[in-house]
């Protein structure tokens, strides 16, 4: 009779790492784990036809950083006054993009983790929004959350 090798034990995954690793927008993620959301610092760009757009996600319960964003929208694949009331609302663009009903789809996801503080690293991800409907161009997104040790605290219970 010969001895099993034990089983491999994976770790599991860091918290914010598995926040980001789907194919899916995060508002809806983010709101799962954290409850109302709300857009804080944001600071916007605009060109001819495209728009940079910074912001933070805040859990609108305690007013505290989640996620920073930066995204590079293309004006021609939204709709008429979509980018007006990102420009005038400090609005979640995911949120957005379900209330004008615009169908998504997300390419070229990578994740990394931030080198600023390796005992306490940011995971983030970068990735391509098209629209399904037409393969149009929406925007680049590159989304950081803050550390696990600032996530944990804020989930909600359930």
């Amino acid at each position: 009779m010969t001895a099993n090798p034990p089983p491999n034990l994976v770790p599991p995954a860091p918290f914010g790492r598995s926040l980001l690793d789907h194919d899916g927008l995060m508002t809806p993620i983010l709101r799962a784990q954290f409850g109302p959301l709300t857009v804080g610092k944001t600071h916007s760009d605009q060109g001819s036809n495209r728009l940079l757009r910074r912001s933070s996600i805040l859990q609108a319960a305690s007013g505290i950083p989640i996620l920073d964003a930066v995204l590079e929208i293309s004006a021609q694949a939204l709709p008429l006054g979509f980018l007006d009331q990102l420009l005038r609302e400090d609005v979640l663009f995911g949120q957005l993009l379900a209330d004008f009903a615009i169908p998504v789809r997300l390419a070229d996801r990578s994740l990394y983790q931030s080198a600023k503080a390796a005992e306490d690293p940011r995971w983030g991800r970068r990735l391509t929004i098209y629209r399904k409907d037409s393969d149009a161009f929406i925007c680049t997104v590159d989304e950081l959350l803050v550390s696990d040790a600032q996530l944990l605290p804020l989930r909600r219970t359930i």
